[in-house]
Formats: structure tokens, C-alpha cells, sequence
């Protein structure tokens, strides 16, 4: 990774092994989610998928604001940012994998498959402690009424 703020450096790391997010996009006011499978993460946090161009996800983030919802084991990633389809044969090459051929027809040539780029424009992260320690602050918040701890949280401009 390159010249990366400290910010931009912990978000790619909370969500660089997630293999899943829920992209939500906008459909007649309705928010509407689905699973997707980022395939790439940019220097810039730019994160790239493969779907395609007649799909709702594909019309609904053109150009359009859209939420990337990462969650593992404590971690919860929220990133917003806007959507663009992008039509590179080589980049589709690059990032054409088993799972790609699985759920698209035809191929990188094809131009109905497209990738779709999420630039995002900010982030916000909650860390959670491990389950034993989060149950030890739960314990002691009910013996004391005091407030849990229960791990990092932060909002980043990207």
C-alpha cells in the first residue's frame, strides 16, 4: 500500500480479509441491500467488484450513493461513497476469478460484465474487545453501574 493515511491504513486494514459486505443502494426511496465480494482495494480505498451492467445493483450505484457493510468477529466497518461503472477489459481480466465465472455469463470480454467501483468518501468503525473481556465489562457495568467499555469506535474522511 502507498502513502496512506493513518486513517485510510486502519480501515484497509479492519476490512482487508472480510471476504463479504452488504452493498445498499437506493431503489424508489426503498434502501435495498445485497451480499457482494469486493475483488480489489485500491490505494485509495476504492473498492471494485464484478457484476453486470443490466443487474439492479449496477443501475441503482452508477452514479449513485451507495453503503458498504463490513462485519467480522467484532469488527463493523460502515463506508459510504459513490458508485461508477467501469468497462476495462484488462481490469476485469485482473479481477476475474472463480466466483466471477460462477455468478456472471460469458466472460471479462463480455461487455454486460462490468466492474463496479465504490470511491469512498467516509467511514465509520466499531471495534469490539474480545468476548471475554466485553463480558467481564458487561459484569462489572450491572455490579457498578457504570458504562461498559466496549472498544474502539471512529469516523474517517476518506
Amino acid at each position: 500500500m502507498t502513502q496512506h493515511s493513518a486513517d485510510q491504513q486502519k480501515i484497509h486494514e479492519l476490512i482487508k480479509d472480510i471476504r463479504f459486505a452488504m452493498m445498499a443502494t437506493s431503489e424508489n426511496g426503498r434502501v435495498v441491500s445485497r451480499p457482494m465480494t469486493p475483488l480489489l482495494i485500491e490505494d485509495d480505498l476504492t473498492l471494485l467488484f464484478i457484476t453486470q451492467r443490466s443487474t439492479d445493483v449496477a443501475q441503482q450505484a452508477d452514479g449513485q450513493s451507495v453503503n458498504l457493510t463490513f462485519v467480522d468477529s467484532g469488527t463493523f466497518v460502515s463506508i459510504t461513497g459513490t458508485g461508477e461503472l467501469r468497462d476495462d477489459v484488462e481490469l476485469k481480466k485482473q479481477l476475474w476469478n472463480v466466483a466471477t465465472t460462477a455468478h456472471t455469463e460469458g466472460g471479462p470480454e463480455d461487455p454486460e460484465n462490468v466492474v463496479l467501483a465504490v470511491l469512498p468518501d467516509s467511514a465509520s468503525y466499531w471495534e469490539s474487545d474480545a468476548a471475554p473481556v466485553a463480558v467481564f465489562s458487561m459484569l462489572k457495568a450491572a455490579v457498578t453501574d457504570e458504562k461498559a467499555h466496549s472498544g474502539g469506535h471512529g469516523t474517517v474522511d476518506l
